[in-house]
């Protein structure tokens, strides 16, 4: 899909790492689910509500997993909602999208309400005020930056889980020895015990807010699902052993009631000094979940607003670089919370919430699978598709209906508002339809292709690995010009007759493999636009073929165009096994040609290397041949491995007989092979000197 320079200029800046992937998931959880839940957990379930919190937490593996895989496909602000509505489509996207923030307001209002309690027992101070109070500050925090919002998570959940341990630790021996009592553990049988599961599953509604930020993530294939496991092992062992804590040493008639039951149980089990610690870790526990609830929240009417389904106004960002509308709705949404409901209905409604947004994202994984669109390439793949999923779902629905018929109702009524609200307002102006139409290919005339180039220019903000070599791939790259009257046609055949010799693949099956993928975005420009086509075959190496016509080249429908028209064309071949570095470096080559002056460049240049050293800015590139006859001729018969190449430089590519190889350690360098040298900007060696680069 084209994008517009208003678009790109909407770009979040990608700055967080594994460890604020951590933090602000376990931040987001470790919160009121910890320090204000397991007394009203205890007084539904009795003593099993201990294993409530483990068994939610096992069951929250699928969708864990699922929120791993879309993020990494998929890696823009929204999360939830971006991935609904690209599987299913505007329609319950826009529910999806309300519902999920609706939740993550519920859930931070819960939080605020256990600050309330734990203010109330180190200060004597109106608890809601100073809870509104909070939510401005941290709404504030929020606009600035959200980097400096995550670097404060991790100074409030480095605290939160330093004091957690010391708890752990010092209580965990008083267990079978406190006022508590464990017996009968089932104390309202199996119906109170799923019950419960249901209500403690706001506990895990952090997972979600993770992928909200994606768009904001380093290495979202790696760090998102690394930093999501650990979050929920630390989270979920914290949960069993603090609640089993308190339901150890605490009496039970006492606990029911309590809206600060850890630091009850602290009082039992740590020193006076400890207890105050308790209170200070569950404000910052509580104060970290405010503080990512707002961060990820208001990335959902921002990626809404891009997609024409609320107000334009909530995509536009400060000079911080930060969704301000988005903030600030939330932060009001969470006030107007806190000051009107009670603290047993928000659990309810937050955990119903949690639980529908974790069922719909099962379901998109498994319609994008079965969508088989070619650039949904995850950087991390959920195992034991698609069974892991439907079991999620089904455990899903099942907590939802065990939560009762509030739950039931209030979910029901939101779904219903989030129709109307597309009905009214969206309808007219969703831009496409969801990928759901690849799976019932039947629906033809419903089929939007282009959800597989939004999906294609979604990976391009993954950003390279240290390791996805896009220097290499531009030095090895081909460039042909073809006359001003080439149509897409014929500049497919020329570029297919050279890709098909370097992977040994029939030209007109290189040709029909980029039309039946279809995937490519189009770089606007009003002088020099340029386009992407994209496909994957079974081969070792990713390979490049650019070709140039000045006069212009029409892309039509078949090759997933609208009639634009490009002056240059880039084919990129990617490895099957690797899709996403494949896509990786086309994002990183469209940063490139977004460019005016790179693309003009590209058009005027006379040589190849001047065309690739313009998608090269900081590097330049020399082709040399080695003849007998000149200085180079001293590097005949020399393998790679035995030279002694100068810091700075690298010899990337051998072009021999036609046929591109790479510079492995093992190749005989031969007579008339061209090598193609990357080195510093302007600091290439004339041919004469590349013997004294390229030292035997």
């Amino acid at each position: 899909m084209a994008r517009s320079p208003e678009a790109d200029d909407r770009q979040l800046k990608r700055s967080l790492g594994l460890r604020h992937v951590f933090v602000l998931s376990t931040g987001a959880m470790l919160s009121s689910g910890l320090f204000l839940l397991p007394g009203l957990a205890v007084e539904k379930a009795g003593p099993s509500a201990v294993l409530a919190y483990a068994v939610a937490g096992l069951l929250a593996v699928p969708a864990m997993l699922s929120v791993a895989e879309l993020s990494t496909a998929m890696p823009r602000a929204g999360g939830a909602y971006y991935f609904l509505e690209r599987a299913f489509g505007p329609a319950v996207g826009t529910v999806a999208g309300m519902a999920t923030w609706t939740s993550l307001v519920l859930k931070d209002a819960f939080a605020l309400i256990g600050m309330s309690a734990y203010l109330n027992i180190a200060f004597d101070v109106p608890a809601r005020p100073l809870a509104v109070a909070l939510i401005a500050a941290f709404t504030v925090i929020n606009i600035l930056g959200s980097k400096a919002s995550a670097s404060l998570q991790l100074g409030l959940v480095g605290f939160v889980l330093i004091i957690l341990g010391w708890f752990l630790i010092a209580g965990l021996p008083n267990i079978g020895g406190g006022e508590g009592d464990l017996e009968p553990f089932f104390e309202d049988g199996a119906g109170g015990f799923f019950a419960v599961i249901g209500l403690v599953f706001v506990s895990y509604g952090g997972l979600t807010k993770v992928a909200s930020a994606a768009e904001e993530i380093e290495d979202p294939s790696r760090n998102i699902p690394l930093g999501l496991s650990l979050s929920l092992l630390v989270s979920t062992i914290a949960y069993t052993l603090g609640s089993l804590i308190a339901v150890a040493v605490v009496p039970a008639t006492e606990l029911h009631t309590d809206l600060a039951p850890i630091h009850t149980a602290a009082e039992q089990v740590l020193p006076a000094a400890g207890a105050v610690l308790i209170v200070i870790a569950a404000l910052a526990a509580f104060s970290s979940a405010t503080n990512a609830g707002i961060l990820a929240a208001a990335r959902y009417p921002l990626a809404m607003s891009r997609d024409h389904l609320v107000a334009e106004r909530f995509q536009r960002l400060t000079r911080f670089n930060t969704p301000v509308w988005g903030v600030l709705l939330t932060g009001i949404g969470m006030a107007l919370v806190v000051l009107i409901f009670d603290v047993g209905a928000i659990a309810k409604l937050a955990s119903a919430f949690v639980l529908l947004t974790l069922g719909m994202v099962n379901s998109a994984v498994i319609v994008l699978r079965s969508a088989r669109i070619s650039s949904y390439a995850p950087g991390f793949k959920a195992p034991l598709f698609p069974y892991l999923q439907l079991f999620g779902i089904a455990v899903d629905v099942f907590l939802i209906i065990e939560l009762g018929a509030l739950a039931l109702v209030l979910t029901g009524a939101a779904i219903v508002i989030g129709i109307v609200w597309y009905l009214i307002y969206g309808r007219t102006r969703a831009t496409h339809a969801g990928a759901i139409y690849h799976v019932f290919e039947r629906w033809g005339r419903l089929v939007d292709r282009g959800i597989d180039r939004e999906i294609s220019q979604a990976m391009q903000s993954h950003g390279l690995r240290p390791d996805d070599e896009y220097p290499g791939l531009i030095a090895r790259a081909a460039v042909i010009s073809v006359p001003d009257d080439v149509d897409m046609y014929e500049a497919a055949r020329r570029a297919a007759e050279v890709l098909g010799r370097r992977i040994e693949i029939d030209a007109d099956a290189v040709t029909s493999r980029f039309l039946e993928f279809g995937s490519l975005w189009i770089e606007p420009s009003d002088d020099h636009p340029t386009a992407t086509p994209l496909a994957f075959f079974d081969i070792d190496d990713d390979h490049l073929i650019i070709v140039r016509a000045e006069g212009g080249i029409r892309i039509p429908a078949e090759w997933g165009g609208r009639d634009e028209q490009v002056n240059a064309l880039f084919f990129l071949a990617g490895c099957t096994e690797s899709p996403g570095r494949a896509l990786r470096l086309a994002g990183e080559l469209a940063a490139y040609l977004h460019a005016d002056d790179a693309a003009a460049a590209v058009g005027a240049a006379g040589f190849e290397a001047e065309v690739k050293e313009a998608l090269l800015p900081d590097l330049s590139i020399g082709q040399y041949p080695l003849l007998a006859e000149l200085s180079t001729g001293s590097l005949i018969d020399r393998r790679i491995n035995e030279l002694t190449i100068d810091p700075g430089f690298h010899l990337e590519a051998i072009r021999r007989d036609g046929r591109v190889l790479r510079a492995d350690g093992d190749l005989v360098l031969l007579a008339d092979d061209q090598v193609t040298l990357i080195g510093p900007l302007d600091g290439l060696p004339e041919l004469d000197d590349l013997s004294t680069v390229l030292a035997d």
